[in-house]
């Protein structure tokens, strides 16, 4: 598997008690534009709903904005929850999407990690919504292979609907599967889709060491969902701050830091339930850790993320919280031109 590095960015898109939701739209496509200047990979966007971590309810509304923006940078979800999503519908917004950006959609698909989003749509319980993500899958490899959808299941019935639009990346654009969970390592793995751990440091290197066992075993199958991708991204998110000062850039991470947990956590805390993960700027164990400093000082600090991990690709996410669009702009900034051309996978 190859040990070069790629960087993009993620973002979850959050409402902000400072700005208008058209202002922070706006905020993120001149982000968009900077990163595909920067040379950066991709920039890939969250899904959810009902929740103030995401304003973000439609991601294909907010990457065809981008893909009118930018020229190479590459654009996607991470993740269009399908079990959310008529099947029909989303094959066509997929395929939009990858006309307009020429062909540089990256694909990120899953259930939806929140049964408290998911009930917005009717989903009683995991299993179900799992079932509705894999059906609605199933529906997208059938319509990539066909003219004309027919298809009769348990969630989605479709009689000679006829389909006008293809992908521009063939057979379909390259797929992301993003887990913490160890038990879903032997399918992402065995079909060689791209994924991002979200979770402990300590934890990082053993998931992707079996994930790196399971592709190598099963990269010639056929019928690999992912089959059209060389090698997989393994991907590790990271909230990053950069500032000429180290104080200057820890009081600009700590603070959106905390506005971004409280959104993390909303809906859990909202129903009195426990956090799903724990979330602190520097405990060994917290599933989001964070990166403060200036450019040499994050340098550093990456580097030795990147060396525990094992990650051959850094999701950065400069844009969080309620922070200042010219700080998360000038992180960037400072990233690109003083971190970047010095880190190595």
């Amino acid at each position: 598997m190859s040990a070069k590095l790629r960087i993009g960015l993620f973002d979850w898109v959050e409402a902000s008690d400072t700005r208008r939701p058209a202002e922070v739209y706006a905020h993120k496509l001149a982000l968009a534009e900077a990163a595909d200047k920067a040379g950066l990979h991709a920039y890939l966007l969250a899904e959810h709903q009902g929740t103030p971590l995401s304003i973000d309810g439609s991601p294909s509304v907010l990457l065809s904005a981008m893909s009118q923006r930018t020229k190479r940078l590459r654009l996607g979800a991470l993740t269009f929850c399908l079990s959310w999503y008529d099947a029909y519908r989303f094959y066509n917004e997929v395929c939009m999407l990858d006309q307009l950006s020429g062909g540089r959609l990256e694909l990120g698909v899953g259930r939806g990690v929140s049964p408290i989003e998911s009930q917005i749509f009717g989903m009683q319980n995991i299993e179900q919504s799992r079932e509705k993500y894999r059906e609605t899958l199933e529906v997208f490899f059938e319509a990539c292979r066909s003219d004309v959808l027919d298809y009769s299941g348990k969630y989605h019935q479709y009689r000679d609907a006829e389909l006008h639009l293809k992908p521009v990346q063939k057979p379909y654009p390259p797929l992301w599967f993003p887990s913490s969970n160890k038990d879903s390592v032997e399918f992402t793995a065995k079909h060689g889709y791209h994924t991002a751990y979200l979770g402990p440091l300590a934890q990082c290197k053993p998931h992707f060491d079996l994930y790196r066992r399971v592709w190598r075993e099963h990269r010639d199958d056929a019928g690999r969902h992912n089959a059209h991708v060389g090698e997989p991204f393994l991907a590790k998110t990271q909230h990053l701050v950069l500032a000429p000062s180290d104080e200057e850039a820890e009081e600009i991470g700590l603070a959106a830091y905390a506005k971004w947990a409280s959104h993390i956590h909303h809906l859990t805390r909202k129903l009195g339930r426990p956090d799903v993960h724990r979330n602190d700027p520097y405990s060994e164990d917290s599933a989001h850790r964070l990166i403060t400093g200036s450019p040499r000082v994050a340098l550093d600090k990456l580097q030795h993320m990147l060396d525990v991990t094992s990650a051959n690709y850094l999701l950065c996410v400069f844009s969080y919280g309620d922070m200042k669009p010219e700080h998360a702009l000038r992180s960037l900034e400072l990233f690109t031109r003083e971190v970047m051309p010095r880190l190595a996978a």
